[in-house]
């Protein structure tokens, strides 16, 4: 069983070699959606600062993934046919250790996300992802989450959309 928590200032520099090995295990896989400037320390450090950032620990306490959860949504969001009007939790930044995919770590964010999301009072879950990322397209599909659109954003070597998905909450 895995446990999710809001991350510590000196938890930090455990956190950013996981998201090396993550970036790592991205590329391998033929997906430039991160590189070294994206997503950077510093990144992870305002996500914390602000209370944002959420840890997963296996059982045994070794740190298995990070995401940064809130409310702020990307301004390339706000022409997107949202089925769910208002607030929504918006999950950003999610790594998880190569050694942990494929283990539910992934999974228990998004249901972590949906338990922060009822009790803030949003109507939904939004999310998004490189569309040559076929892991989180394969997850974010199997939750149950809907397509609503397309983003870009500018960063170079990326010149394919970012997906958009959505899953109201109950």
């Amino acid at each position: 069983m895995l446990t999710i928590r809001t991350a510590r200032r000196e938890e930090l520099p455990e956190l950013y070699p996981l998201v090396e090995r993550a970036v790592a295990a991205m590329t391998r896989g033929g997906n430039p959606q991160w590189d070294r400037d994206y997503p950077a320390p510093a990144h992870y450090a305002a996500d914390q600062a602000r209370g944002e950032l959420y840890l997963a620990f296996t059982p045994s306490g070794a740190l298995a993934g990070a995401a940064c959860i809130n409310t702020d949504e990307a301004p390339q969001y706000a022409p997107l046919p949202w089925s769910v009007p208002g607030r929504a939790v918006v999950i950003h930044r999610m790594a998880v250790d190569p050694t942990y995919q494929r283990h539910g770590v992934g999974r228990a964010f998004f249901a972590f996300a949906q338990e922060l999301g009822r009790a803030w009072g949003a109507g939904s879950i939004r999310v998004d992802t490189y569309s040559l990322n076929a892991p989180m397209l394969a997850l974010i599909r199997s939750l149950g989450y809907l397509p609503v659109g397309e983003v870009h954003f500018d960063r170079p070597g990326r010149p394919l959309p970012f997906l958009c998905f959505e899953k109201p909450l109950p």
